[in-house]
């Protein structure tokens, strides 16, 4: 069962994170001074330049407006071309129109006469203004050309990476905004919140080869806030192909405690769902206890009230065939006996003694290893032996393996132990994960 569905969180963080900019340029001269190029104007337009140029030092500098428009109007090339447009682009600017400097950019940039120093800021503004209009597709070409030109402000590159959204072009949007920020960082600065939130929701809603796992991971490794961590795994786990087994969501909902991004009682009853109060109400009993401290648990929830006197009757007994279960582990042909209890100790935050008995689960055999390799890491994360648990999530495979990978990122931010290389080396695939092993209810 589940309570909730974060599809809307994914909404959120896809609309909340729009990476649309709207920059004017208020003098395109001054964007990049260049050397003026030597002009050779025709005599045909020569008059005409010479009007326009009066109007605009008049005390009524709009008048040169209809002036400018006729002139960009006739078929000119070259040298006129490109006086036309830089007179529109200074009228434009004069006047706050900035559909006359639209016009006499794009009329620089065709002239061929625009210095090469300029002509990196002329595409992006040029780009800038075809994404206000609407025209996605001339806007994502001529801020490409831009930003291979090496222009690299007015965050350049997600707007590309925008332009393509609004393109319905999304792994393309994607792998934009990936440069973009690969870009940003190699200059040492860290790119913006709303980058990855913008990409981890794009990706949620259109999950292409399992990019809202590879997307979730990117921001909470660049922005590990609590409400970061809880959309990132809330996503991942509804964005999860095949669909993540109560045992797995478990494992993810004990990594969303860990990192403090329990905030409502949907949590809490997703994660005490997860755990069952039959099965272990230690951990359900914890948990809900935990929540109505808090306040974010009602205490008149039916669910709460149901759940958790299910789970306090079964403590007792549980607990008490504990040892027993501890001797027949050891003594057990497999390393099943071994594994159910060592779920059960971890519930009781008995982690030492859960450790142990993953271990030997896994040394028998018999069982679904992936899952007793989590439990491991858990164990061994619960006890701070950080080394332990990356070593055992590490080993982790199939559907399992990007949970494991979240749960080592938390670690490495735990400990202050991130690297480039490990979260290189732990970055969920960008492949859709495996199918489900045997073994989980």
């Amino acid at each position: 069962m589940r309570f909730l569905s974060h599809f809307s969180m994914a909404i959120a963080l896809a609309a909340a994170g729009t990476l649309a900019v709207s920059v004017a340029p208020q003098d395109a001269h001054a964007q990049k001074k260049a050397k003026a190029p030597k002009l050779d104007i025709s005599n045909e337009i020569k008059p005409k330049i010479a009007e326009i140029q009066k109007a605009m030092g008049s005390d009524t500098p709009a008048s040169a407006k209809p002036l400018v428009e006729a002139l960009l109007a006739e078929p000119l090339a070259g040298d006129d071309q490109y006086i036309a447009g830089q007179l529109a682009i200074q009228l434009g600017s004069s006047l706050k129109d900035t559909a006359l400097q639209e016009k006499g950019i794009n009329a620089s940039l065709a002239s061929g006469k625009t210095p090469a120093e300029q002509m990196p800021a002329f595409l992006f503004y040029s780009g800038n203004f075809a994404y206000g209009a609407g025209r996605y597709e001339e806007a994502a070409q001529k801020l490409q050309q831009a930003f291979d030109a090496g222009y690299t402000e007015n965050g350049v590159g997600a707007l590309i990476a925008e332009a393509n959204f609004k393109l319905n072009k999304f792994p393309e949007g994607l792998a934009a905004l990936e440069r973009a920020i690969e870009h940003q960082e190699s200059t040492g600065a860290k790119a913006e919140e709303n980058w990855y939130r913008r990409g981890a929701g794009v990706a949620m809603q259109h999950n292409a080869n399992g990019a809202a796992a590879k997307w979730t991971y990117k921001l909470v490794e660049a922005y590990p806030t609590g409400e970061n961590w809880r959309a990132a795994l809330s996503v991942y786990r509804d964005s999860a192909n095949p669909k993540l087994s109560n045992q797995e969501n478990l494992e993810l909902m004990r990594l969303m405690r860990k990192a403090d991004a329990m905030e409502s009682e949907r949590d809490y009853f997703e994660y005490a769902d997860a755990a069952d109060p039959r099965r272990l109400p230690g951990e359900v009993v914890s948990l809900l206890e935990e929540g109505l401290a808090k306040g974010d648990v009602p205490s008149s929830s039916t669910y709460v009230t149901e759940a958790l006197a299910a789970a306090r009757s079964a403590v007792p007994a549980d607990k008490a065939s504990l040892p027993a279960s501890e001797r027949d582990a050891k003594s057990a042909a497999n390393g099943k006996i071994a594994l159910a209890t060592a779920d059960a100790l971890l519930s009781y935050g008995e982690n030492s003694k859960a450790a142990d008995l993953y271990q030997t689960a896994i040394t028998k055999g018999g069982v679904d290893t992936p899952r007793a390799q989590m439990g491991l890491g858990i164990a061994n994360a619960n006890l701070s032996n950080w080394d332990a648990a990356k070593q055992a999530f590490a080993s982790v495979t199939g559907s399992r393996k990007n949970i494991a990978d979240f749960w080592t990122l938390w670690i490495n931010q735990k400990a202050g132990g991130s690297t480039a290389e490990t979260a290189a080396a732990t970055a969920p695939a960008t492949e859709a994960p495996a199918a489900a092993e045997t073994g989980d209810e």
